[in-house]
């Protein structure tokens, strides 16, 4: 069996009357994998097409990163060509640096406290004190602020490394205590005219840049990590992975598909969720990871938990996860929470509790005759909303339960009223 290679389109160049070609083949920059020999196929037959075309596909090899070709389609046929890297704009200028997701940052603080810098999208990895960066930053900014906290931490006195942000490659060179400088890493070819044309198709860096360390030492929240204590120690994308990973059922026996409950599982995840190290607003999320775990595998036991959590929870996306878990529980203390919560809550939960009102027609029911009816028309302000979620969610209601209710009110009801 031939082995088949996959590449990923980085950039396209090519005259206006192709382009349409190229797109109804998928021949343009994104990730979706392509099979090398295909591209290939697709540019001949469009030279076939477009004799006097100049196409210039930029391809980025699956396997190795920072590994480019070019593909140039012209009069002169297909020409295939590895792009290089350079330090100057016009001119070959090598460089030795690790890339990011290869190498190791030494720190003078355990690795694992910067973790929280990244979006969970850009998966860094910590190990004691060497910190692991993600393969590509999203956006310029966001990347010079984060790398300039690392160097605030650095253990040598300078590191370099390779970075991919947002598709472009620079040479970021972190200075303990100073900050980062950020060079960018020009693709290149020998062939002046083909090297325009690979420039176009990908864009053009943003020039060098120099971001200084943050003057005020970053507030970290987060402790150091005790394997022994993995929701409660560390950073906080720690915990959550710690949550995410934690082993709640397991086999009774080998071989058989026959599930139990880990051993004091559920007091371990009920202790982390009191733990006053979980407290606050930086580790909100990770409340709201534990009252998902909690309730999806222990949904009686956990019932109590979310009732005091709606009393003592600050965080709108926490309180919104409550909810969400409550929507699900058939019981008359869960009906008047969530209706109830229509009226008091504040836009933040709000949003969250109306995608999932409509669950539990008992609670709709309350809603319309205990909150709607009698708000109109003096508590107009909360009877408009209500009649927005009604209709935004088309939430069915019976006449049995607008019986008393007036003829404007009907009007407004009149879409979302089942059909006599």
């Amino acid at each position: 069996m031939s082995h088949v290679d996959f590449v990923l389109i980085r950039g396209c160049e090519a005259t206006e009357e192709v382009r349409p070609t190229l797109q109804k083949h998928g021949i343009t920059a994104g990730p979706e994998l392509h099979e090398k020999e295909k591209v290939q196929q697709v540019l001949l037959d469009a030279l076939g097409d477009f004799p006097e075309a100049l196409i210039c596909v930029v391809f980025q090899d699956t396997f190795w990163e920072f590994k480019h070709g070019v593909f140039l389609a012209s009069d002169n046929g297909l020409d295939e060509a590895q792009v290089s890297w350079s330090l100057k704009e016009d001119e070959l200028a090598g460089f030795e640096a690790p890339e990011g997701e290869a190498a190791r940052v030494p720190l003078s603080v355990d690795a694992d406290s910067l973790l929280d810098l990244f979006d969970r999208e850009e998966a860094a990895s910590a190990e004691e004190q060497l910190l692991s960066l993600p393969i590509r930053f999203r956006e310029l900014p966001t990347a010079r602020q984060v790398l300039a906290q690392v160097a605030a931490v650095l253990k040598p006195k300078q590191f370099q490394v390779l970075v991919d942000i947002a598709g472009h490659y620079f040479m970021a060179t972190l200075e303990r205590k100073k900050g980062v400088a950020l060079a960018p890493i020009y693709p290149w070819v020998e062939d002046g005219e083909v090297r325009k044309l690979l420039r176009s198709a990908v864009g053009t860096p943003a020039p060098e840049t120099f971001e200084p360390c943050p003057k005020r030492e970053r507030a970290r929240g987060g402790s150091k990590r005790d394997p022994q204590r993995p929701f409660t120690t560390g950073s906080l994308r720690a915990r959550l992975d710690s949550i995410q990973d934690a082993s709640v059922m397991s086999r009774a026996e080998h071989g058989h598909r026959t599930f139990v409950e880990t051993p004091e599982a559920f007091e371990q995840f009920d202790a982390a969720l009191r733990a006053p190290e979980n407290a606050g607003p930086g580790f909100a999320p990770v409340r709201s990871a534990l009252y998902q775990v909690l309730f999806k595998y222990w949904p009686e036991k956990a019932r109590p938990l979310l009732f005091s959590g709606l009393e003592a929870e600050e965080d709108d996306a926490v309180r919104g996860q409550l909810y969400a878990c409550l929507s699900k529980v058939e019981d008359p203390a869960a009906y008047h929470a969530l209706a109830r919560g229509m009226k008091v809550e504040p836009p933040g939960v709000l949003e969250r509790l109306s995608q999932v009102i409509w669950r539990q027609q008992a609670t709709v029911e309350l809603l319309v005759r205990e909150y709607l009816i009698p708000a109109w028309p003096e508590g107009r302000a909360l009877a408009d909303r209500l009649v927005k979620v009604l209709r935004d969610e088309y939430v069915e209601l019976p006449h049995a339960w607008v019986a008393e209710a007036p003829e404007d009110l009907l009007k407004l009801l009149g879409p979302v009223l089942a059909k006599a």
